[in-house]
């Protein structure tokens, strides 16, 4: 085995990990998003409780945005 060190790319950048990257606070798509299920199930509101489960909206982040 050699003791040399492995040669790296000049130009090499250093990648954020993926935990660390955060996304924009956008509560308004998140909201036209609920209005737009509730539009899309004519108001029925057993239907939206079940479109709303199923969807992949961040309830935990824009939960205060959904009870006002």
């Amino acid at each position: 085995m050699s003791s040399k060190e492995k040669p790296t790319l000049g130009g090499q950048r250093i990648k954020t990990r993926k935990r660390n990257i955060a996304a924009p606070l956008d509560p308004s798509s998140f909201s036209d998003a609920i209005v737009q299920i509730y539009l899309d199930n004519a108001g029925d509101l057993e239907l939206v409780a079940k479109s709303i489960e199923s969807s992949d909206l961040n309830f935990s982040r824009y939960g205060d945005t959904f009870f006002e």
